[in-house]
Parts: structure tokens; C-alpha cells; sequence
């Protein structure tokens, strides 16, 4: 086994946002989404299909992906596997994006479609919250008024998903999840997929297309190459913040050691006022050579 997940960013792009990816995707969101009936998916046309290998391995660049339904509603899938600083604003940001690029100029706000942003999350997003799946919308809290649907985001919490049985699974949620997280599983072995599994919409196919990726020399390259940039990118941060860390060390001790001269050179001048003070001197004298005057004494 290569150990590359369908929750690998790149095998998950290929398997569920490739030119072929449609019915993979499209049974893949009717699932996370709940949708049944008249609100099923059916149509669906993926927006985003290339991998653009060019840019694969700029800093900080998403493999995410977009598509349309028939009905017109826009969706932005992205898997994430380890903690962001600022994830929720960032899934916010990628959603409203989307959004607000639905107009051509001069169109009308009418014609804004619902749009949807599911961040399939390998790490705890909401530690104060059980469930593994949070859905928000615009919400007036004084009233519980929806304002619109028009923005929908979920947070699908795989990292909080236990079941790793297969004839305990019960709902599409449910298997679609154990694919996603444990899909690797069957990656070698495609006769040992259960027949739970078998018989869910898209799951055979979609494990199918992960073996083809994991058995192309072109996408392990892929895979190593974004991998070895993400960790230099992590190298570079993480000595960046040392050499911070040492240079503000220096600088507090450099600034110690002058505050503390400073501290020593007022002493010496209090005590020396009150030598001179016993002595007999007058204050006009005594502030004159020292700098002191009678209130510094008394502190």
C-alpha cells in the first residue's frame, strides 16, 4: 500500500473533481447533503476539472472542488487534514468568493444561486461540540429567523467518525464517511470491499479511481513533490520563529542589563544624596551634584 488516502488533497481532487469525477461527486454530495427527492442532485457539472500541476506547489495554494448542480446551486468541496490557523474564516472567504462571482456585470442579485461550502475536516474544528456534522447558515439569533439559504457552510468533522465496521453502517452519511477515512483498506484488495459498500451509489467506482491514482508513477510524483514543499514550507516557519525567539532572548537581556545599570546608577546617586545629607549639606547642593531631589529619598 502507497498510504495515500482518499483525504489525500490530490487523490481526492482526481478521484471526485476530474473530467469523469460526475457521478463519483454527484452521489458523494447527495450523501454528505442528505438531498432526497425533488432536492436530489442529478445533473451536475464540475467547474474547476484541472489539476494545474503549474501551481501545485505554490504556498498555500487549495485543492478544492467546484461544481453546479442542475438546479443551479454552487458547491465548494475541500478535504483538510491537519489544523489551520483561521480555517473558519478561510472556508468563509472561499464560499463567499464563489458566491459573489456568480454575477456578470449588470446582471441582477436575483439571479445569485444558493451556494454551498462542505469542509471535510481530519481534525477537531469544534472541540465544545459532539457532532461531527455543523451546518450554518445567515441566522437572526434574537428572533431564530433564517434570513436566506442562499449561504450554507458545513463542517464535517471526520476526525470525530468512530465506526469503522461496515455492516454497522446504516445511513449513505455513514459509508460515504468510512470510505473517505478508511478507504485505503480496500485499496489492494477490491474483492474484500463489502457488500454494504458495494451496493452504496459511487462508493465501488470512487475506490476504483483511487487505486488508478495510486498506480500512476505521474501522480506519486505529484504527491511527493507537494508533500516535500509542504514540509520545506513548515522548515522555513518553523526556523523563521526560532531565530525570532532567539533575537527577542538577546534583545531582553540586552535591555536587562541596561535597566538594571540604570537601576545601579540611581542607587549609587540616593545613596550618595544621603551621605551628602547627613553631612550637612543643603538640597540646592545636593541636587546640583546628584540629580536627586528630597522626594526620591523618601521612595
Amino acid at each position: 500500500m502507497s498510504g495515500y488516502s482518499l483525504l489525500n488533497d490530490i487523490i481526492f481532487k482526481i478521484v471526485f473533481g476530474s473530467d469523469s469525477s460526475v457521478p463519483v461527486l454527484r452521489a458523494l454530495l447527495n450523501a454528505l447533503l442528505g438531498l432526497q427527492g425533488s432536492a436530489r442532485i442529478v445533473d451536475l457539472e464540475i467547474l474547476n476539472p484541472a489539476l494545474d500541476k503549474e501551481h501545485l506547489l505554490d504556498k498555500g495554494v487549495v485543492l478544492d472542488v467546484k461544481a453546479r448542480d442542475g438546479q443551479g446551486r454552487l458547491y465548494n468541496i475541500e478535504v483538510q487534514v491537519g489544523p489551520q490557523h483561521a480555517y473558519i474564516a478561510r472556508a468563509v472567504y472561499y464560499l463567499t468568493r464563489l458566491f459573489i462571482g456568480q454575477l456578470e456585470k449588470g446582471e441582477p442579485y436575483g439571479n445569485l444561486a444558493r451556494t454551498i461550502g462542505i469542509s471535510l475536516c481530519d481534525f477537531t474544528v469544534f472541540p465544545d461540540l459532539e457532532d461531527l456534522h455543523s451546518t450554518y447558515r445567515l441566522h437572526d439569533r434574537r428572533h431564530d429567523r433564517e434570513l436566506t439559504d442562499l449561504l450554507e457552510l458545513h463542517f464535517i468533522e471526520l476526525v470525530k467518525f468512530r465506526r469503522d465496521k461496515p455492516h454497522e453502517l446504516r445511513t449513505p452519511f455513514e459509508k460515504w464517511l468510512h470510505v473517505l477515512k478508511f478507504g485505503e483498506l480496500y485499496e489492494g484488495e477490491p474483492a474484500l470491499l463489502p457488500e454494504v459498500l458495494r451496493q452504496e451509489e459511487g462508493i465501488a467506482m470512487a475506490l476504483e479511481s483511487m487505486r488508478k491514482a495510486q498506480a500512476s508513477d505521474e501522480v506519486r510524483e505529484l504527491i511527493e513533490l507537494r508533500l516535500k514543499a509542504q514540509h520545506d514550507e513548515a522548515t522555513r516557519l518553523y526556523y523563521a520563529r526560532q531565530e525570532a525567539l532567539q533575537e527577542g532572548r538577546q534583545k531582553g537581556l540586552q535591555e536587562g542589563r541596561q535597566e538594571g545599570l540604570q537601576e545601579g546608577r540611581r542607587e549609587m546617586q540616593v545613596q550618595t544624596a544621603r551621605q551628602m545629607l547627613e553631612a550637612g549639606l543643603d538640597w540646592a547642593s545636593i541636587t546640583r551634584f546628584t540629580g536627586i531631589v528630597p522626594g526620591d529619598i523618601e521612595s
